[in-house]
């Protein structure tokens, strides 16, 4: 039977699943209008939960990430504190 409904459908086709080749999303109406960006996120943490290695690996890219960040930012206020201490000293 066909509905003369237009729906609002996400597509996701790398899953991360070696069962699942591609999952279709029906946004409920109410949620029709969000920005895509939005409803991709949700979609895809949606995918990650049912796929916890995938969902770990993301959690090491975020968390290497944020290390790399505090060892770039440690890094620069050290060089910032020695310039600051041989223009004293001199």
């Amino acid at each position: 039977m066909v509905k003369g409904v237009s729906k609002t459908i996400i597509e996701v086709n790398q899953t991360g699943s070696r069962f699942f080749d591609k999952i279709v999303f029906y946004v409920s109406p109410e949620y029709g209008n969000l920005n895509a960006k939005h409803l991709k996120r949700a979609a895809s943490e949606f995918c990650f939960n049912y796929n916890k290695a995938a969902a770990k690996k993301s959690l090491r890219k975020r968390i290497l990430k944020r290390r790399i960040f505090l060892i770039s930012l440690s890094s620069v206020l050290f060089l910032a504190l020695a310039i600051t201490i041989i223009l004293i000293l001199t």
